[in-house]
């Protein structure tokens, strides 16, 4: 596989993991701002849970359907278009 291709699947990997990511994310700030205590580890601790988790989702992804496939349909779902 040349780099080209090879960056382009990372970054559609990186897609995927993201956005369990940023759910972590926002929950350890969400427990952060209930604690008092936002500079804690709960913001990074839930963020590095989700990493792991959207990294999981991702090869599953990769190895079943392929990434770019599961994008493109994520893309054409007409629920998600314009209707103007």
């Amino acid at each position: 596989m040349n780099f080209t291709a090879l960056f382009v699947q990372a970054l559609l990997w990186l897609t995927v993991a993201a956005s369990p990511t940023l759910i972590g994310v926002i929950i350890g700030f969400l427990l952060g701002l209930q604690a008092g205590e936002l500079y804690s580890l709960r913001v990074p601790m839930c963020a590095a849970i989700g990493f792991i988790i959207g990294g999981l989702w991702a090869e599953r992804i990769r190895k079943t359907t392929g990434l770019s496939t599961f994008l493109g349909r994520l893309i054409a779902m007409s629920e998600f278009k314009d209707k103007n």
